[in-house]
């Protein structure tokens, strides 16, 4: 169980990166849409950005689920994912280390 907590509190942060991508990736496309922060659902920019990954989820995933969650802002969402990603990675490291 230690060895379990441990890889995944590693896996929250050595993904910290890939979401700072996606954050950075949406601010642009914000700044070069008439999309505004509140504006930009995350289904939105996943249709129009990452088709492909869109229709592949879609396929493996009840479709209210995934409609529910990504109604809400893209910024707002990607920021509270890395923030709370983060911080959960480096408590469990820090627990069970």
């Amino acid at each position: 169980m230690k060895s379990l907590g441990l890889g995944f509190g590693y896996f929250c942060i050595y993904t910290t990166p890939i979401q700072l991508f996606l954050l950075g990736w949406v601010l642009l496309y914000i700044f070069q849409t008439p999309y505004g922060f509140i504006d930009l659902s995350s289904k939105v920019f996943l249709k129009q950005n990452l088709e492909f990954f869109h229709d592949w989820i879609y396929s493996w995933f009840w479709n209210a689920y995934l409609d529910f969650w990504w109604q809400f802002p893209a910024l707002i969402m990607l920021t509270l994912k890395t923030i709370l990603s983060t911080w959960l990675g480096f408590y469990l490291v820090k627990k069970f280390k």
